[in-house]
């Protein structure tokens, strides 16, 4: 059965992108994708709670198996449009996310999602794919731990809540997640820019 946050996820991120970028690879996707759910953690919600779980592939990106399967079934149901490599929405795709964006359980993902899409205004895809890809879970977890970041002994995650308090003791709390989601980006360049 296809998961329903999935199938929200993939056409709200490819909606919100499609003036900043000419359709969405899958990689991209989740990337975006996976930016929105640590997002969410950074608000203070379980990973748990996120609706679908990544792993890690053998080159360090993270990957979900739902996000592929939706894009498949968008794409069968004439709401994606694939065009070599990318997705881009169609109408009936657009009229699809218009009815799931008024269903409450929907709702508080949003504000995660938009966020990780806004960042498009500031930043290149390719930019904010190479920040998010040296995130402490993704760089300190091993190809073997496969549910990595639904797994709460993960001590990654402990480095990540720490760069999160860092950035809100910076900022302060913010209702919007714009500037977090900039912030943060920042500050995994920053990190990339002093280990090299």
């Amino acid at each position: 059965m296809p998961n329903s946050f999935a199938i929200f996820d993939t056409l709200y991120i490819i909606d919100q992108t499609k003036k900043q970028c000419s359709g969405l690879s899958v990689t991209e996707l989740n990337f975006l994708s996976y930016f929105a759910c640590l997002l969410s953690l950074y608000k203070g919600h379980p990973v748990t709670d996120w609706g679908y779980a990544f792993l890690r592939n053998e080159l360090g990106a993270p990957i979900s198996a739902d996000l592929y399967e939706s894009c498949q079934i968008l794409e069968m149901n004439s709401e994606l449009q694939k065009r070599e490599t990318v997705f881009n929405i169609t109408e009936q795709g657009i009229k699809r996310i218009g009815v799931y964006s008024g269903l409450k359980v929907f709702h508080q993902r949003i504000q995660f999602l938009e966020a990780a899409c806004d960042c498009l205004l500031i930043e290149s895809i390719l930019d904010i794919l190479s920040a998010i890809s040296k995130d402490a879970v993704i760089s300190e977890s091993s190809v073997h731990a496969l549910k990595y970041l639904n797994n709460s002994d993960n001590s990654a995650l402990a480095v990540l809540y720490q760069q999160f308090d860092v950035i809100k003791r910076a900022i302060g709390n913010r209702d919007n997640l714009f500037i977090p989601a900039t912030s943060w980006l920042f500050y995994l360049r920053q990190g990339q820019e002093e280990t090299v």
